[in-house]
């Protein structure tokens, strides 16, 4: 799981979850801000529900995102559009204990666009390296951005 700024998608801060599977291969899920959060707060519910359990769906986010339990000790699928990744119950408790530091990151990127979107804008046309304002976010590797 990471957060980062993605320049394929207008440099929005968003969290990727990226699971390998077996046989070879990866796969990816991004969720913006609206996601992470509504994840968050399901997590707590989830956990129980996956130790108690009791099957059921729980509507995460909105649109065709969501996140659904299916038996006791099973994986549970979250679902973006039409992909999805399981998570056991030891990912759920790893993230219930992490979780927090995911969000804290997101919303420090999230406060960081518009120096992001400066820096960029300045990197655009420029041959040489460009510093990020003295002022920019410590938050952010502007660097990265350049390569």
């Amino acid at each position: 799981m990471s957060v980062g700024v993605y320049s394929a998608l207008d440099y929005l801060p968003l969290v990727e979850f990226g699971v390998f599977r077996k046989g070879g291969g990866r796969k990816t899920l991004i969720l913006n801000d609206e996601l992470v959060d509504a994840l968050a707060e399901s997590l707590p519910t989830l956990r129980e529900d996956m130790c108690s359990g009791e099957a059921g769906g729980r509507r995460c986010g909105s649109g065709t995102s969501r996140l659904d339990v299916t038996r006791s000790r099973r994986p549970a699928s979250l679902y973006i559009d039409s992909q999805f990744i399981s998570l056991t119950l030891y990912d759920i408790e790893y993230l219930s204990r992490m979780f927090i530091l995911v969000q804290q990151q997101l919303r420090d990127y999230i406060a960081a666009l518009q120096d992001v979107l400066l820096y960029v804008t300045a990197t655009l046309n420029s041959v040489t390296d460009v510093e990020p304002a003295p002022e920019a976010s410590k938050n952010v590797h502007f660097s990265q951005f350049y390569e």
